[in-house]
């Protein structure tokens, strides 16, 4: 009796992938969101320090009397007066 032997081989291959996997930043990219952030952060100390000095400027004039200021203020509201006739002058 002859037996066949139907046997199959299977070969499995593995291929191993030496690169790394990427996670999607890039060196440009992790760049380009250090100068965003960099400059926002910049951008608010500097305007954080333009509105310290206005503060303090204007409470250091707070209740200052300024004639000269005020007076400007209320010659704005006055009406605008006609010069009058020179004929009726002379």
């Amino acid at each position: 009796m002859s037996e066949v032997n139907n046997t199959a081989t299977f070969t499995t291959i593995i291929e191993t992938s030496t690169a790394e996997i990427s996670n999607g930043w890039s060196g440009s990219s992790i760049g380009t969101i250090l100068i965003v952030l960099l400059v926002t952060i910049t951008g608010l100390v500097v305007g954080g320090y333009f509105i310290y000095r206005k503060l303090k400027e204007r409470r250091r004039n707070h209740g200052e009397y300024r004639p000269q200021f005020e007076e400007y203020q209320h010659a704005k509201n006055l009406p605008y007066l006609q010069p009058p006739c020179i004929e009726g002058l002379i």
